[in-house]
């Protein structure tokens, strides 16, 4: 038998068809039924299993109304799908990813990769004339949106939901007004969508003027609904979540989830009344349930079947003949000879772009003009615009008109935007008493002008101070070129380690300003080069000589990253190559080089993974002062020794790192728990002659760490070939460093 992730993909597969039949048939010689389904977040998964044993006794329906997951059962069952499609789709689902719209970290555009080595957290706010803006919900819904759009294919010829097969309506509050919304006609996807738009969790939908989310606010078993539409007998299935008392320790959260129960259960319970003796109660059993338990589904199913067979002598007088349920499945089934053939795309048109020009979003789409719609190639290009990072969220929908088909891809720029602020900080600390914390604030302004002009400034306090700020901008749509000027102005301190203590003590402030122009290698890395200026002065706090000089000279760097994490990386490679040259000739006091090469390839199978780190370093022969030598020491850079403890003009390091993944976090909080250990050797050298094998120290380390929103967390303790330990707390520490 195919696995269930087989047969998702092949009814995604499926193309545009032709509307069957709408309404439903004559019914004089029986009682219309009308199918109320409820929402329930995962409960809602138990109708799939209640329409198996509908169809087992031969039970035709006649008009559907749903919210939330009822509505996505009720919308997938209108529009032509069997019960056993539903229950391969609900099975087949990857629901952890589906609420997870953060696009993998190897797909993001480099310049959004560029962020994770600076430390900030994984979360952006939106700055405007009025203050602060937030997002309008955890989770976009982007991935939720797709699935529901592949899979409502078949129904976009309906003009509204009374030309599907089974007339369908889904409910939705207007979240301005509070009112009940019905939705009879446009997207089906997007009326699902809407319907389920739990607040808070995810964003609202807006349709038609209104911003309607989770239609369970107002009416979660619109049982009045389906009377309206004429349906004689309903059958109604409730899986609303249970309103009792909650165990749980109060909390924000548990007090909303609670209070959103509260609310669907006396309306529900509303509904419920206006049921009559001929109609049919479905109350499956599913306990205390947690609504947001979608690793339950499976089971949730067989619930729902077990509750419909409880009332099975109540919905057997529903039954028809074989003859009859035949003529009812021909009209509600999609047959092989209502398939269209592939649909040729022959125009594609962007809607919904303000900021972001279409030239650039229909630079990164695949999908060509003249050829059939691939669903697979659809999805990257909606994957690929996404990941742009302009928008909150990304449709698409066919538009047919007489012989040519439109194939429209809706853009929603994000509402917080265009202007951004993220925070972030790293700190370290060992046992030797040495720690050092640094806060982040950046300010990013996106699309400035048509090519995607974007200007950056960040801010850094502790132990390092300073700001700076770029100005990046691609030289045509497709950004594969760019120029970037910049100025910035940074103050560190820098500890000198000798005769088994830091003796010497720095302050280095730096004023800085230069010009870069590369090419951006798609989303996987950059090449770039330039020119700098700037003046530099070290003052020494505890013994030193202290210095001012000018500075200047070129840089150049090419850098490859396809890791999946900086923390904890569990797949991809990382390669970058960089130097920088200070010259006289550019107008420095003083002339020296800097060339560094860091690699990073990582795999894993399950929950281990295995990562092979080598960095290195030279001066070329030259004398950098003493403040831009190489370090090594501290948690996976020599562990066991002290952070900075050794530097020289060369250095060469090596390690693998093995972690396992204790447990997966929700996404929000991060991604695992990792348990692992660490081999490394290493050291730094004076002169060139010195540089080779004998003279590498050896270390390791055991740590515990987590890789959160707010950046890799690490609780480390390091050992060192002579017995030597040292313990390390850190945040934002990436096994990536130059």
């Amino acid at each position: 038998m195919r696995s269930p992730v087989l047969r998702l993909f092949a009814l995604l597969l499926l193309l545009v068809v032709v509307p069957a039949r709408a309404g439903a048939e004559e019914h004089s010689s029986r009682p219309s039924v009308g199918l109320v389904l409820s929402g329930g977040g995962a409960r809602g998964a138990a109708h799939a299993g209640v329409l198996e044993v509908l169809e087992e006794l031969r039970i035709p329906i006649d008009y559907i109304a749903g919210t939330s997951m009822g509505a996505v059962v009720g919308g997938f069952y209108a529009c032509g799908m069997s019960p056993w499609e539903i229950e391969i789709i609900l099975r087949a689902i990857d629901w952890d990813d589906v609420f997870d719209d953060s696009p993998p970290r190897r797909h993001l555009p480099f310049r959004r990769k560029m962020v994770d080595q600076v430390g900030l957290f994984d979360f952006e706010l939106g700055l405007g004339p009025r203050g602060f803006k937030l997002p309008a919900g955890l989770v976009a819904g982007q991935k939720l949106s797709y699935i529901l759009e592949a899979l409502t294919l078949r129904s976009a010829g309906a003009a509204n939901f009374d030309e599907l097969p089974i007339p369908f309506r889904a409910v939705a509050t207007d979240i301005d007004t509070g009112e009940r919304v019905v939705m009879s006609k446009g997207s089906l996807a997007e009326a699902m969508r809407a319907s389920m738009a739990t607040p808070g969790a995810l964003t609202p939908v807006d349709r038609s003027g209104k911003t309607l989310v989770d239609g369970g606010l107002v009416c979660n078993l619109p049982v009045d609904l389906v009377q309206s539409m004429g349906a004689d007998v309903i059958i109604a299935v409730d899986m609303s979540p249970q309103s009792g008392a909650s165990r749980e320790t109060a909390s924000a959260a548990t007090i909303l989830s609670q209070s959103l129960r509260l609310l669907m259960g006396q309306n529900s319970q509303q509904q419920r009344e206006l049921l009559g003796p001929a109609d049919v109660l479905v109350v499956p059993d599913v306990g205390d349930m947690n609504s947001a338990d979608f690793r339950a589904v499976p089971s949730v199913i067989e619930a729902g079947e077990e509750g419909a067979r409880l009332a099975i002598d109540e919905l057997a007088r529903l039954s028809v003949s074989e003859e009859d349920y035949e003529t009812f499945l021909e009209r509600q089934r999609r047959s092989t000879a209502q398939l269209l053939g592939p649909a040729v795309v022959e125009r594609i048109r962007i809607s919904g772009a303000s900021r972001v020009d279409p030239r650039a979003i229909a630079g990164v789409i695949r999908t060509e003009v003249g050829t059939p719609l691939r669903l697979d190639v659809l999805r990257n290009d909606l994957d690929r615009i996404y990941e742009l990072g302009d928008f909150e969220h990304v449709s698409f929908r066919p538009a047919a008109g007489g012989s040519t088909r439109t194939l429209v891809i809706d853009v929603k720029e994000k509402s917080w935007g265009p202007h951004f602020i993220r925070a972030g900080f790293s700190s370290g600390a060992d046992f030797q008493g040495k720690s050092d914390f640094t806060a982040l604030i950046s300010f990013l302004t996106t699309r400035v002008n048509p090519h995607g002009g974007e200007w950056r400034t960040e801010l850094r306090f502790g132990a390092e101070n300073g700001i700076s700020t770029e100005f990046y901008q691609p030289l045509d749509f497709s950004g594969l070129f760019f120029v970037s000027p910049r100025i910035g102005f940074n103050q560190r301190r820098f500890e000198v380690f000798t005769d088994g203590s830091f003796d010497e003590e720095y302050n280095v402030a730096v004023l800085q300003g230069g010009v870069d122009a590369g090419i951006q290698l798609r989303n996987h890395g950059e090449i770039r080069g330039g020119v700098f200026l700037g003046r530099r002065t070290a003052t020494a706090r505890r013994g030193g000589v202290a210095d001012t000089s000018a500075v200047g000279g070129y840089s150049a760097s090419v850098t490859i990253d396809k890791l999946d994490s900086l923390g904890f990386p569990r797949s991809g490679t990382f390669v970058s190559l960089g130097g920088r040259s200070f010259s006289r000739d550019f107008g420095s006091d003083v002339s020296y080089d800097r060339v560094t090469i860091s690699t990073c390839t990582a795999v894993s199978r399950g929950d281990h993974a295995l990562a092979a780190v080598v960095r290195g370093g030279t001066s070329l022969g030259s004398a950098p002062p003493v403040y831009e030598q190489f370090e090594l020491g501290g948690l996976l850079s020599l562990s066991g020794y002290e952070r900075g403890q050794f530097l020289g003009s060369y250095y060469a390091f090596g390690e693998l790192i093995y972690h396992y993944r204790i447990l997966r976090l929700p996404r929000p909080l991060g991604t695992g728990i990792y348990a692992g250990v660490s081999l490394e050797a290493g050291n730094v050298w004076e002169d060139a002659g010195d540089v080779g094998v004998d003279g590498l120290l050896y270390a390791g380390s055991v740590f515990i760490g987590a890789d959160t929103f707010l950046g890799p967390l690490y609780f480390g303790l390091g050992l060192t070939e002579h017995g030597d330990s040292s313990g390390y707390i850190s945040l934002g520490m990436s096994v990536v460093r130059n």
